[in-house]
């Protein structure tokens, strides 16, 4: 029998690359970047400057017209998700890879919880826009919150992985007793962005220091085999 032909539709190689060079030009944007990253990068800017700003606001921040920002994102919320999962995911990516380099689970655990709180109540200006963007989150998470509960709880997901993958190196070396992992790297989780977000609104009088070391021993003294 003949062997059998490819279907007429089926694309090239070339056709491939070409569409693929095609898509990739579409993402970027005026200043190389693709313009709902724009659009973020001018929120977090609003957000930095002023307490509250309208879609308007961020696309002329953004130097995108009103189209293009619902092209990317279909209302105000859902920009504000975008905000928050890149700034909560771009942290604790840095945190978890920090503590990739601890040298046993416990030091690991100690640098994900460290890391996340220390220096919240520094005096230096990083400090104090870092203050204003978790201050800005809190109020944002809680009301967020009642429309995309899952979607909310997701934006920390990478933070509670990187929690459970350290407590279960620490079961499997015998320095930790967990029955459920997950649950615990949840509870954890929450304990932390809660005092991440007290220590950043002045909701405590200790310092980022002492909070630290207050929970490291809090979950280390839960989780201690």
């Amino acid at each position: 029998m003949p062997a059998e032909e490819p279907a007429q539709d089926e694309p090239k190689l070339w056709e491939l690359r070409a569409a693929w060079r095609a898509f990739q030009r579409s993402k970027e944007g005026r200043r190389g970047r693709n313009p709902a990253q724009q659009i973020v990068d001018a929120a977090w800017e609003l957000v930095e400057q002023q307490d509250d700003f309208t879609v308007k606001d961020v696309a002329k921040r953004a130097n995108v017209a009103l189209q293009t920002f619902y092209r990317h994102f279909g209302s105000k919320d859902e920009l504000l998700l975008a905000m928050m999962e890149e700034n909560i995911g771009r942290g604790s990516s840095a945190i978890a890879e920090a503590a990739l380099q601890a040298g046993d689970p416990q030091a690991r655990l100690r640098q994900l919880i460290e890391q996340a709180i220390l220096g919240i109540d520094d005096d230096s200006e990083e400090a104090a826009l870092r203050r204003r963007r978790l201050q800005w989150s809190a109020r944002e998470r809680q009301r967020l919150s009642q429309r995309f509960p899952v979607e909310v709880d997701a934006v920390h997901e990478g933070y509670r992985i990187a929690v459970l993958e350290a407590l279960e190196a620490a079961v499997a070396a015998g320095a930790a007793k967990v029955d459920d992992p997950v649950l615990t790297a949840n509870v954890i989780q929450h304990l932390v962005m809660t005092m991440v977000h007290l220590v950043a609104s002045g909701g405590v009088e200790a310092s980022s220091d002492d909070v630290a070391e207050a929970v490291v021993d809090l979950v280390w003294r839960g989780v201690r085999a």
